[in-house]
């Protein structure tokens, strides 16, 4: 075992390693009035795949019945 001691910037991961860009975004979850116009914000900042990425992680983070009922939502099914 190594008797390194890690350093501690007292900055937190997402500070440390995001890009701007994801930083910016963060913060305007703050700022966006509702989800609406949270949607329009993240088209802004982050690309395509990043958003997809996004509701992804998201959806999963539900149960599959709502999942399924938010997705039918936002596609307009």
């Amino acid at each position: 075992m190594s008797n390194v001691t890690p350093k501690i910037t007292g900055r937190s991961i997402m500070a440390q390693h995001a890009k701007p860009a994801h930083k910016a975004t963060a913060r305007m979850l703050g700022y966006a009035d509702g989800y609406l116009a949270l949607a329009d914000l993240l088209a802004l900042r982050l690309s395509d795949q990043e958003r997809a990425w996004l509701a992804y992680a998201a959806l999963r983070a539900m149960g599959h019945g709502t999942a399924c009922t938010v997705a039918d939502a936002a596609l307009g099914a």
